[in-house]
């Protein structure tokens, strides 16, 4: 079989894009445009290794280093997750493209984990990448829609400074906030909760101060007052910078095992099914 070069990287090129994207949105892990596009020429050009033989143990650990190189160009703060996200997302589309081979009989060819479609058309390449992109991407909204629906309190932890204020929160899906300014979503503290924020002695919550416009039922133009926090963690999980709303009153509690002094978005946790 005749191998053109050209073909070759452009196939990897777009399939490592992809699969970059998937390992994102599977795993909530939030990189740029840039870093994306650096990883589908990385894996364009890393497609050339099936011209060379190599021991089986090489070939893995060659396989590995390259995987966690990616993972490190594309996802710095996290490539360790990145790696295994990968390595599944990969092995995921493998099953997809074998089906679209034998549904279309295209002859193809493998060597050292690289794979290369013959009979390759611009057609092929666009309904395979888009059939595996629509395939894994509604499996992930599915499961992770799921998950928000078995999910109602949560105890979420506010860094601010040094200091952290952790507090009983409830999922609100009627809560769509965000930041005017920087597009950040917002959270939603009660009175009681507000107070433990203002006690921060040692926080200058002045250079953090914003407002946040919304409306309500009955208000038409409202605002609340709001701080930037530096990050926001629920159940081990970063949510990033995070805007901090005050509520000036409490919130309605059914149940001492239903209080709570915090509201979050739905849209916060759509970060990821792992």
């Amino acid at each position: 079989m005749e191998i053109y070069a050209e073909y070759l990287f452009l196939e990897n090129f777009l399939i490592g894009i992809v699969i970059l994207v998937l390992s994102a949105k599977v795993g909530g892990m939030k990189t740029c445009k840039k870093r994306i596009v650096l990883g589908g020429l990385l894996c364009g050009f890393f497609a050339f290794i099936i011209f060379i033989r190599m021991p089986v143990l090489l070939s893995i650990l060659i396989k590995i280093s390259f995987a966690l190189l990616l993972s490190f160009a594309v996802f710095p703060k996290k490539y360790i997750k990145a790696t295994v996200m990968i390595y599944v997302v990969s092995a995921l589309m493998g099953g997809i493209t074998i089906m679209l081979m034998y549904l279309w009989r295209i002859r193809g060819i493998t060597n050292n984990a690289v794979v290369y479609i013959g009979d390759v058309t611009y057609f092929n390449v666009v309904v395979g990448v888009a059939a595996s992109y629509i395939i894994l991407s509604g499996f992930s909204t599915i499961f992770k829609e799921k998950r928000l629906q078995e999910r109602v309190f949560t105890d979420i932890s506010v860094v601010i400074g040094d200091a952290v204020i952790k507090h009983r929160a409830l999922i609100d899906s009627g809560n769509f906030l965000r930041d005017p300014i920087t597009g950040r979503p917002v959270i939603i503290l009660s009175k009681s909760a507000a107070a433990d924020l203002k006690n921060l002695s040692n926080i200058d919550l002045d250079s953090r101060y914003c407002i946040v416009p919304y409306k309500a039922i009955g208000i038409e133009n409202g605002i609340l007052e709001a701080y930037r926090a530096d990050n926001a963690y629920i159940n081990g999980c970063a949510l990033g910078r995070v805007v901090v709303a005050i509520y000036n009153t409490e919130f309605c509690n059914i149940g001492e095992e239903e209080k709570y002094q915090v509201l979050i978005s739905r849209d916060i946790l759509r970060e990821g099914v792992a």
